[in-house]
């Protein structure tokens, strides 16, 4: 993205210098003489966030510090769940084929049970734990056939799979006491899986 900066002010902004300048034929791209002379200048990104952690929404292109930058809305997504509601504040409620609604028709109908707005949380820590079943699906066979005959798991095997289990365990926890967004982010970033020998 560029932006066209005369006198403090941004006057335009494209996608390409020749969507700017239409009339003007260049042999490539334009060169930096070009470019200085027509006060044409990249437009950079003010701080956008982890999409997977924030809501993320592009603002205006402005000027900061006489630079054209595109703004960004960083959001924190929730980090722990709760009541799903409709748009006037209801609760909302798991749904269900009922044959005899509406006058026999049929037609879903509530139940007792509540829907839940997951937060950041528990799709975390959902996911810490499916990495570790995957982790760990290779070698259950191994388990399986110590239980049933008694063959023992080679060693290498069983310091794997400790390993792999205390991972998801110091995850769980460190996912469970993070206190912001940014924390939990930390927490994400820091897995340190074993690698199978």
């Amino acid at each position: 993205m560029f932006a066209q900066v005369i006198d403090g002010s941004i006057v335009q902004t494209a996608s390409s210098v020749q969507k700017m300048f239409p009339n003007t034929s260049f042999a490539g791209s334009p060169n930096a003489d070009f470019l200085r002379e027509n006060n044409v200048m990249d437009v950079v990104n003010a701080e956008k966030k982890n999409d997977q952690y924030y809501f993320v929404t592009q603002g205006d292109i402005s000027l900061v510090d006489g630079v054209p930058t595109q703004a960004f809305t960083n959001t924190a997504k929730r980090l722990v769940d709760e009541d799903a509601k409709d748009a006037d504040g209801n609760q909302l409620y798991v749904q269900v084929w009922d044959a005899d609604a509406n006058d026999g028709e049929g037609g879903m109908v509530d139940t007792s049970e509540k829907q839940i707005s997951y937060g950041l949380k528990t799709t975390m820590t959902a996911q810490v734990k499916n990495t570790a079943n995957s982790a760990l699906a290779g070698t259950d066979w191994m388990v399986i056939r110590k239980a049933e005959r008694d063959v023992a798991i080679p060693s290498a095997t069983a310091t794997y799979r400790a390993a792999v289990l205390t991972e998801c365990t110091r995850l769980e926890s460190a996912i469970a006491g993070a206190g912001d967004v940014d924390a939990l982010q930390t927490v994400m970033e820091g897995q340190n899986w074993p690698q199978e020998s």
